[in-house]
Formats: C-alpha cells, sequence, structure tokens
C-alpha cells in the first residue's frame, strides 16, 4: 500500500472517531499517524488488527460519563503498532511481531480493566493479595484476567489468520498476556498514587475532579502515570513477540 493511501485511509478512520467523540482533536491526529504507519507497513491485515483494538476499546469504554482518549493515551497503546508498520519496511516478519504483540498487550490489559471494572468480586492488588478499590491500578480480578486473555486471544487469532503460521496465534497470544501482567505489575509497585486534599481518596492524577481539588503525591514514582505504564506493557508485549517469533 503507497503512504498516500494508507494516510487517506487513516485519516477517514480518525475522523470518524473524532466525530464520534470517541477521540480528541490532538488524538485524531495521534490516530491518523499511527493508523498510516500500521497500513503502510502491515497492509489491510494490520488495519484490522488496530481497528480491532481500537474499536472494542472504544465501546467497552463507551458510556455517559465516559471522556474522549487523548492523544497520550493513543500513542501510549499504539506507538508499538506504529512502529511495527514501520519497521515491516525493512524486516516484515519483526516488524509484524512488534506490531501484532504490542496491540495484543494494549488490547488485554483495556480488556482486562474494563471488564474487571464490572466484577462484582473486590479486585485484589497483584503483588499482595491485598483487596483493593476497584480502578486502582495493579488490582486484578478473576473476570479481568479472563477478560484479558480473550482480548489478546482474538489478536492474536486475527493476526495468524493472513497465511501464517496456526503457531503464530500463540506466540502473540503469550506476548499480550505477558504485556498485560506487566502493565499491572508497574501498575502496583511504580506507579504514582496521589491524596486528594479534600477527600483523601487516593487517585493517579495530581488534580481530583469530582471535587475539584489538588491532590498530594503519596506513593510512586511522580513520572510514572497511567499513559506511561500502558506505553511500557506494550513494550514488553512487543518484545515478549519477538523473542518468541525468533524462539519458535
Amino acid at each position: 500500500m503507497t503512504l498516500a493511501v494508507a494516510v487517506l485511509v487513516a485519516g477517514s478512520v480518525a475522523l470518524v472517531g473524532w466525530r464520534l467523540g470517541w477521540l480528541t482533536l490532538p488524538a485524531a491526529v495521534a490516530a491518523l499517524g499511527v493508523g498510516a504507519a500500521v497500513l503502510w507497513g502491515g497492509g489491510w491485515p494490520g488495519l484490522v488488527l488496530l481497528g480491532t483494538f481500537f474499536a472494542t476499546g472504544s465501546l467497552l469504554s463507551h458510556g455517559p460519563t465516559a471522556r474522549p482518549r487523548t492523544a497520550l493515551q493513543v500513542a501510549a497503546n499504539g506507538w508499538t503498532a506504529a512502529a511495527g508498520g514501520l519497521l515491516m519496511q525493512a524486516v516484515p516478519t519483526a516488524g509484524w511481531a512488534v506490531l501484532a504483540g504490542g496491540l495484543a498487550a494494549a488490547q488485554a490489559d483495556t480488556w482486562a480493566t474494563e471488564f474487571g471494572m464490572r466484577a462484582r468480586a473486590t479486585p485484589v492488588l497483584l503483588t499482595t493479595g491485598r483487596p483493593v478499590a476497584p480502578g486502582t491500578s495493579g488490582g486484578v480480578t478473576w473476570l479481568g484476567v479472563a477478560a484479558g486473555v480473550a482480548g489478546a486471544g482474538l489478536i492474536a487469532t486475527l493476526a495468524a489468520l493472513p497465511g501464517r503460521r496456526p503457531a503464530d496465534a500463540a506466540w502473540v497470544a503469550m506476548a499480550g498476556i505477558g504485556g498485560m501482567l506487566a502493565d499491572s505489575l508497574l501498575g502496583a509497585t511504580v506507579q504514582a498514587r496521589y491524596a486528594c486534599r479534600r477527600c483523601g481518596m487516593l487517585i493517579e492524577t495530581r488534580h481530583h475532579q469530582p471535587c475539584d481539588a489538588r491532590a498530594d503525591h503519596r506513593s510512586g514514582l511522580p513520572w510514572m502515570t497511567n499513559d506511561t505504564v500502558n506505553l511500557l506493557g506494550s513494550g514488553v508485549g512487543a518484545a515478549l513477540a519477538v523473542v518468541a517469533r525468533v524462539a519458535v
């Protein structure tokens, strides 16, 4: 696929996402860049993977209080897909592994988070097993983990369809699950947490919007935001996919 066609198709999809309220305008621009890179190198099979991740994630998170995704969120979840698409221009096998593994990890984490928030069971911290409030980074439920595995499996199945070996599905799925677990581990150990000055609730940002109040740093690394954790989790998935592809 030519770069011009890739930009045109990716731009059309990003425009739809913006008009539906799923993306902010800067996020739509970021989605254009990610989509164009994926299409240019990965062609239509790459777009199927990226489109599946974007569509399912947007539908799961869409609700009356849902906010459009930001450019940082798009970049954190899609950078490996873009890097993989560009790499496919020179090294197709490694590029496809980066693209598929990174998206499998991003989808696994997204599905685990969205379904985990709907679970009736109380989440527990991955590192200690201690009960935590729903939505706490590093908190897991059996429903969330099962959904994450299913999300990685869906990307893995689609990644193996374009004439690739059936074994490819297995290593993409394992890479996605590994990236999801790395994301939860980082969230439980080093992600920054803040306490709202008004209500005392522990949150992940410096400002608590429901209280319209600032929050003070309590634990974790100040620069380790949720977007940073997602970026690293996707990177782990991409790296595991490359290693597994070479080993298999």
